[in-house]
């Protein structure tokens, strides 16, 4: 059962990693969209630097979704407890 968990883990981080093709195709039309092409020397910066722009862009979000989440009280409710 470890192993499994392990390997699932893994499997997990390797695709988190991945960048979606739908952001790799929004990417090469950003830079070809400002003139670069795929045959000049200057692609594989702009490509990086869209990609992480996105990546940037959804870890903001994240922060501010988790910012803005509401806590959900009624796990903690114990009638039987008592804290003084």
């Amino acid at each position: 059962m470890r192993k499994l968990i392990i390997v699932a883990s893994l499997a997990l981080a390797l695709c988190g990693c991945a960048a979606p093709d739908s952001v790799r195709r929004q990417a090469l039309s950003n830079c070809q969209s400002v003139g670069i092409s795929e045959k000049e020397p200057q692609f594989a910066s702009c490509m990086q630097a869209f990609r992480l722009q996105n990546e940037q862009d959804r870890l903001e979000q994240s922060y501010h979704d988790a910012l803005t989440a509401e806590r959900d009280d009624s796990r903690d409710h114990h009638p039987s407890i008592y804290v003084h």
